[in-house]
């Protein structure tokens, strides 16, 4: 019985090792005191400050943030690029992974055993943000098509009970459009979307 106990005490103390350990491994998310306005500019000099900043190739940025309520992210390139965001958060209780798209269009998928969902497109549950602005009509090869402001960045926000936890399994997907050529670049950099072992986990600092 003794031994047993001690067995016990032991596989308890792994367990909080190991916890302790996959907590250390995780980016921490940075707090900010003012809630992101969600105007497609992110910068050093705004109330993103403050937060988490991720470098991607060919001069891509990851800024990240959050405060009692919500968690920010905003994703931006160079001063004449379009960026489109796709940014994938695991649900820790159900398993499921939501995708969350910004481009022309917002809108929200869900992958099940049954694979993903259909998009819910403009159907916002707990979550906002600002995506590509569309003003006017531009020539093309094949007549007018649809012409889309560059220069300003994907910004999403979450509230925070969308999600269980403090520590989020997240992946980043962004897209940059420049010189006319599209660039896909993903955080981490091997993360796949329906693989959340290859996602990072992100603690929210408190």
């Amino acid at each position: 019985m003794k031994n047993m106990s001690i067995l016990v005490l032991l596989g308890a103390a792994l367990l909080l090792v190991n916890t302790d350990a996959s907590y250390s491994k995780a980016i921490t998310i940075n707090p900010t005191g003012t809630a992101a306005l969600l105007d497609g500019r992110c910068g050093n000099d705004d109330e993103w400050h403050a937060a988490t900043k991720l470098e991607l190739p060919h001069q891509a940025f990851v800024y990240l943030m959050h405060d009692d309520e919500s968690f920010y992210i905003c994703a931006k390139g160079e001063a004449t690029d379009t960026a489109v965001l796709d940014l994938y958060i695991e649900h820790a209780e159900t398993g499921y992974l939501h995708k969350f798209h910004l481009s022309a269009q917002m809108g929200e998928r869900v992958f099940t055993d049954q694979g993903w969902s259909d998009p819910e497109t403009w159907i916002l549950k707990d979550w906002a943000g600002f995506w590509v602005p569309y003003f006017g009509n531009e020539d093309s090869e094949n007549g007018k098509r649809p012409k889309f402001y560059t220069g300003l960045h994907r910004q999403v926000q979450v509230l925070r009970k969308k999600f269980p936890g403090n520590t989020w399994n997240m992946m980043f997907g962004v897209s940059i459009k420049r010189d006319g050529k599209w660039m896909d670049l993903r955080y981490p950099e091997k993360a796949e979307d329906e693989d959340k072992s290859t996602w990072a986990t992100f603690a929210f600092s408190e």
